[in-house]
């Protein structure tokens, strides 16, 4: 009886437990399983049969949408075959997961192939021409990190071809099979020995059949998108997950101290912050800088700050001045490349003279103007990874003007006041030829941690 008791005791303190007992046993496992699933490389492409398609485990997904090339070219043709669709497809899926907070993008992979007709230095350059090119369209419409990407250029697709022929109910498709499935035995720039022997086949007719039924599949690029569920999505899966149900009387179980839990998810998308200079102001003596910062999928925030205090190499001509001109801009595409617009505002302190009579002076050197105008401009890459751009921009605005004139008088600094003057200005009011660099920055949002611990408290 002490003992059968014993056991009993032994029994109910245990059922007191178990609740927290699993949920530790689950925070476990699901820190270990987000460290495991980091690690996950992209699946090589050609082990499946090719085809728009989904290959997924359990927690990785991998997505695979192909364009098709004419014979010899690299230029997308949004035209041939059913490439619109699958182009516009690829810039959904991609703009979709990219804004999906229950996803992460574990790679994103550019692949090129080739049909088996042509020279091997030639099939080799087409297929990384056309993985460039399919790389290149998509890149310029959805913002991809490079440190995600992956380029593999396959030269030929010897595995679809074995796939596509083994699918097929061709006579004589086990000689095809046996022939694609050999080794090359040819070196340097000698074509494939496996086309020499397909084409003796039938005296030429399976190769005919093979050229026209086969090859034009093998012409092309696609992407592959391996992604993941995220650990918020983890997280929200344990959350909504049943409680256990047990025989024994509950016990109350002390509520778990966590700590913060931080993973990737918790952060924004990133933004980007672009330092550049204007050329056409260093050109004429003007030192200047200027941040911008992106605020949205749309909006921008450009902060331009210009100074200069010499004169053109006499003290009849100068373009003094300390100016600053924010300004809000307008991207219609989400990337912040190609057109904008903008509305800005105008401060500066002058002191010009252009080798006439007269020097104008902004009112006792206390009077800046105040005004703004509208701009528009151009953003364009010049860098491959999208880091480095030009700039072009022009803007008008109207500015009320407050200055004294001064006899521009030559080797005399300040020459002799003349009179005062007010009027207003109406006319350009910045010519931008720039160049930029951007920098990644990344906004945390904490409050989500907080109410996932919170949750998992309360639970």
């Amino acid at each position: 009886m002490i003992a059968d008791n014993n056991i009993y005791g032994f029994i109910r303190k245990m059922s007191g437990l178990c609740p927290a007992i699993l949920r530790s046993m689950a925070l476990l496992l699901l820190l270990l399983f987000s460290v495991g699933v980091g690690n996950v490389k992209a699946v090589e492409p050609y082990d499946t049969i090719w085809s728009n398609r989904a290959v997924e485990t359990e927690e990785v997904t991998r997505e695979e949408m192909h364009i098709r090339f004419v014979v010899a070219k690299n230029k997308i043709e949004r035209w041939y075959m059913n490439n619109a669709e699958t182009l516009d497809s690829i810039v959904r899926w991609v703009d979709k997961v990219s804004n999906d907070e229950m996803v992460e993008i574990v790679s994103v992979e550019f692949c090129g192939a080739v049909s088996p007709e042509g020279s091997v230095r030639f099939n080799h350059w087409l297929s990384v021409a056309r993985l460039t090119a399919l790389e290149k369209y998509v890149r310029e419409r959805i913002e991809i990190p490079e440190e995600l990407i992956v380029r593999n250029d396959h030269y030929i697709a010897w595995n679809e071809l074995d796939s596509m022929v083994e699918n097929s109910d061709m006579h004589n498709k086990e000689d095809i099979l046996r022939i694609v499935r050999s080794e090359n035995r040819s070196t340097g720039e000698q074509l494939d020995s496996r086309i020499g022997e397909l084409k003796k086949l039938d005296n030429g007719k399976t190769w005919r059949i093979l050229l026209n039924t086969f090859f034009r599949e093998m012409r092309n690029a696609y992407m592959v998108i391996v992604t993941k569920k995220s650990q918020y999505a983890i997280m929200q899966e344990y959350l909504h997950a049943a409680k256990p149900k047990l025989d024994f009387m509950p016990v109350e179980e002390p509520k778990p101290m966590l700590s913060p839990i931080v993973s990737k998810v918790d952060c924004a998308s990133p933004h980007y912050m672009h330092v550049k200079t204007n050329l056409v102001g260093l050109a004429m003596l003007n030192a200047n800088i200027g941040v911008e910062f992106d605020l949205g999928n749309h909006l921008s925030l450009n902060l331009p700050v210009s100074y200069s205090a010499l004169d053109y190499f006499k003290t009849t001509v100068k373009f003094r001045n300390f100016s600053v001109q924010p300004e809000l801009r307008y991207w219609p595409k989400t990337n912040y490349k190609g057109l904008f617009v903008g509305a800005h505002m105008g401060f500066a302190y002058y002191n010009f003279a252009f080798d006439g009579d007269w020097r104008y002076q902004d009112h006792k050197g206390k009077s800046p103007t105040l005004g703004g105008g509208l701009s528009v401009g151009y953003r364009l890459p010049i860098s491959r990874d999208g880091c480095w751009n030009m700039e072009f921009a022009m803007g008008a605005g109207v500015y009320p003007l407050h200055y004294d004139r001064f006899h521009n008088v030559k080797d005399v600094s300040d020459g002799q006041l003349f009179d005062t003057r007010k009027k207003t200005y109406i006319g350009l009011d910045n010519i931008y030829i720039g160049i930029s660099y951007r920098i990644p920055v990344v906004k945390g949002r904490p409050t989500r941690v907080r109410i996932i611990q919170d949750a998992l408290i309360n639970k």
